[in-house]
């Protein structure tokens, strides 16, 4: 399955393919489903928008010089359409999500598992022995919610269009433990960081000794921010947590609100998306034919982070004087870097490579391992 949105991951060799155990993995965040596929002999990293729209039965649909890249999914007895295309299917800047507390067990939810799913059948994946799916730290927190995906998502799961795929076993994570799982496989450019930081910790001999360091993982996501501590290479519960709204879409509410007060007329929830990726793009907005620099508003931006980091802050419980290393996962890590290196000179701040993808890889590797043992 060959896309602008998908990265190599890892290869198979030809002896042990038909025997390998398949291990696939979904993280479903607030902004982006990121899943892992069958791609040739390997496997694949891809994403699509957190978006499930009620699908459109009709043939206006159809129309148009190519079929978007989109499933129509079951869930509860109603069709969503999921998928890399499915903003064109989209009516409004928030319509198809879910960003609520009970997220998990939601129908938005089970409509982007189920793409993703489906994607993996349509790559050849129709059993999947191992499943590892990804919560947000305080949902993970509850153990009745890794039990409800854990049984909701075993067995035989209907992704539409008459297909079915076959778990035979669901492993739950809390999201930042995959950055974590990850973390081994950039080891030098880790070090590059420690060298530069200039901190008490030495650059490291091997992975092996990220057990032996107390390692806080920080995910700034689409609504909140969640961070693990993890001690000898266990997450340390009371030091660990989230805070809501404090994530990506609340900085591209601050920069709306602002720029609504500059042009003197509400802008609505269409308008957040076309915010959001100017300010990826470090581009200006075009709104009504007129092209808006975002730039003057970065005194906003860095004071919605800073209010978020120091809600993480007070959520360690003066854990953060044991810290000895910061590892920043997640789409958007880069503010929230600066931050960090102001705040804890003396820490080093490393932001993984392709950081949106990074959890999603360490839940592949961390199945894998738990297929093979």
């Amino acid at each position: 399955m060959p896309s602008p949105n998908s990265s190599k991951l890892r290869e198979v060799t030809a002896e042990d393919s038909a025997a390998a155990p398949v291990v696939r993995a979904i993280d479903v965040g607030f902004g982006l489903v990121k899943l892992t596929v069958r791609e040739g002999d390997g496997v694949a990293i891809m994403n699509f928008p957190s978006m499930a729209i009620p699908a459109d039965a009709s043939a206006v649909r159809s129309l148009g010089t190519r079929r978007r890249d989109t499933y129509d999914v079951p869930v509860n007895g109603a069709l969503y359409e999921v998928g890399r295309d499915v903003g064109l299917a989209q009516a409004g800047g928030s319509f198809g999500r879910d960003v609520t507390d009970e997220f998990y067990r939601g129908t938005i939810y089970e409509a982007l598992t189920k793409g993703a799913l489906r994607y993996m059948a349509e790559a050849g994946d129709t059993r999947i022995d191992v499943l590892v799916l990804g919560l947000p730290v305080n949902q993970y927190n509850d153990a009745k919610r890794r039990d409800y995906l854990r049984d909701h998502y075993q067995g035989d799961i209907d992704v539409g269009d008459g297909k079915t795929v076959s778990v035979a076993k669901v492993v739950v994570q809390a999201q930042p433990m995959g950055g974590y799982a990850a973390l081994d496989d950039h080891l030098d450019e880790l070090n590059a960081v420690i060298s530069r930081t200039g901190g008490a910790l030495e650059p490291l001999a091997s992975g092996e000794v990220l057990d032996d360091l107390s390692v806080l993982m920080v995910d700034p996501g689409e609504h909140t921010l969640d961070w693990l501590l993890i001690q000898q290479g266990s997450i340390n519960p009371r030091a660990s947590g989230a805070a809501s709204d404090a994530g990506r879409h609340r900085v591209v509410r601050a920069v709306q609100e602002s720029l609504a007060a500059e042009v003197g007329r509400p802008l609505g929830p269409a308008v957040m998306p076309r915010i959001n990726d100017a300010l990826r793009k470090n581009a200006p907005v075009k709104l009504a034919g007129v092209a808006h620099d975002l730039g003057r508003y970065e005194p906003v931006i860095m004071s919605v982070i800073e209010d978020s980091i120091n809600r993480m802050v007070d959520g360690l419980r003066d854990a953060h004087e044991i810290i000895d290393l910061i590892v920043l996962v997640g789409g958007h890590p880069d503010r929230y870097r600066d931050v960090l290196v102001k705040r804890f000179p003396a820490i080093p701040v490393f932001v993984m490579p392709e950081s949106m993808a990074a959890n999603v890889r360490g839940f592949q590797m961390i199945g894998e391992a738990l297929a093979e043992g």
